[in-house]
């Protein structure tokens, strides 16, 4: 078969949903919308790993993105994010497309608009001149069905030219 050279970078949850804080899980195992969409788009998937699960533990409790935001979270995803930004960049020097991001609605840390871990994976991205320009989600409901014909399941373009870094916003946090 013909690879078509496309791939999406997803939260790690959405093939493995037993990384999920128990009581929000939305499926018992992967969330299969995702996989099929994938297929039928010929989309290659990166899983990023996850890092609520490496860096409290399966029995974590529920935390916000304000709990999450400090500088030991951080370097932990920069820690483990570097792989992945490494295997994106061999796809992308080879002719690849990234074509976007699937996050978590609503995640502390995998929400495509607030979440700490996906502004590290952007922030890391846009150092290493990775493009990942655009994102999906799985809704916040109790469902998190994904349907990318629903607006809820767009998340939408990323600007470009993102320059926000974790320490720009924590500067910008110490200034307001």
């Amino acid at each position: 078969m013909k690879r078509n050279k496309k791939i999406i970078v997803t939260s790690h949850c959405v093939l493995n949903q037993n990384a999920v804080v128990a009581e929000l899980a939305r499926s018992n195992g992967v969330m299969t919308s995702v996989i099929e969409w994938s297929h039928e788009q010929g989309y290659g998937i990166i899983q990023l790993p996850c890092p609520e699960f490496t860096f409290l533990g399966p029995e974590r409790p529920p935390m916000t993105v304000e709990q999450y935001d400090t500088p030991e979270f951080h370097a932990h995803n920069r820690k483990i994010l570097a792989p992945v930004i490494e295997q994106l960049q061999v796809y992308q020097n080879h002719g690849y497309t990234i074509v976007g991001g699937l996050g978590i609605a609503g995640s502390p840390s995998c929400d495509p608009g607030k979440g700490v871990f996906m502004q590290d994976l952007l922030d890391m991205a846009n150092e290493a001149d990775v493009h990942i320009d655009f994102f999906w989600q799985i809704p916040n409901t109790v469902e998190g069905h994904f349907d990318p014909t629903d607006d809820k399941s767009i998340f939408g373009p990323i600007a470009a030219d993102r320059k926000t870094s974790a320490t720009s916003r924590q500067a910008n946090d110490l200034n307001n």
